[in-house]
């Protein structure tokens, strides 16, 4: 099915099948943590707060020398949508998601959000609006967790004070508790709350779109899901577009409204 610019498709009866398999896994991701968004609003519902120019659209490719790693990528994701792109590893994925914060410059073609052609905007005032939470989570190890989430505020000069109430309030959203983790550093944290830490620094500049790298692939099954619940009610909540990368078919039959399939850098 195509849809304005997008590549999403309609799965097919053996995609389906395949699907319905994994519906005993994903249903372990939300059983063993316990899915406290049983009760929420189905995630095609309409959210209390969109921003209608969150959405995210792609029209791009990346080579480098003889070497195609991304071939005419195509799509658009709708305000308030969590998308997918699932693949196997070297599929294009992750170059994607670089290319659309620009850590990787496309080699052609153009990246909107909120109807704009971000490929001329200063990279870096592009990343701070964007939340990218990666699969190594990325936290400073010398820094305390509460430091590590005020860094994007105090860079754009938001003074101490107001950046540390900020990122109290985001600890507290993911779930953590101010006064307990936010001294702490790093390694002192269990890799879901880092994971968690990692979530709040993404939204500290309240961003339009939000960006995930294989987020919970390092993480056991237990933690994962709590990831996941956490990731659904933050969407709900704050009105949020995610685009999510992954090779874990589970994880998008549990999360994701649609999902594209890339391999060997084109949507197949």
């Amino acid at each position: 099915r195509k849809e304005g610019g997008a590549v999403f498709f309609d799965l097919n009866d053996e995609q389906n099948q395949l699907l319905e398999r994994c519906q005993g896994m994903a249903a372990d991701f939300a059983s063993r943590a316990g899915d406290h968004d049983r009760n929420a609003s189905h995630p095609h519902e309409n959210y209390d707060r969109l921003r209608a120019e969150g959405f995210l659209s792609l029209n791009i490719s990346k080579e480098w020398g003889d070497v195609v790693a991304v071939k005419n990528l195509n799509l658009t994701i709708e305000d308030g949508e969590f998308a997918a792109i699932l693949g196997p590893s070297g599929c294009g994925k992750s170059t994607t998601l670089k290319m659309i914060n620009r850590l990787i410059e496309p080699t052609t073609g153009t990246i909107e959000i909120d109807g704009r052609d971000v490929t001329g905007v200063d990279p870096v005032q592009l990343r701070r609006g964007i939340g990218y939470v990666i699969q190594q989570v990325g936290l400073f190890p010398h820094q305390k967790v509460v430091d590590n989430v005020m860094t994007v505020p105090v860079l754009v000069g938001t003074s101490r004070s107001e950046a540390r109430s900020r990122a109290q309030e985001l600890l507290d959203l993911v779930g953590l508790e101010p006064d307990v983790h936010g001294p702490r550093y790093p390694h002192q944290l269990s890799g879901g709350q880092q994971q968690r830490v990692a979530i709040a620094r993404a939204l500290a500049m309240d961003p339009k779109v939000m960006l995930f790298d294989e987020p919970t692939s390092a993480l056991d099954v237990s933690v994962q899901a709590e990831i996941l619940n956490l990731l659904k009610r933050l969407r709900r909540e704050q009105g949020l577009t995610y685009l999510l990368v992954t090779h874990n078919l589970p994880v998008v039959s549990f999360m994701c409204d649609r999902m594209a399939v890339m391999n060997k850098g084109r949507i197949v």
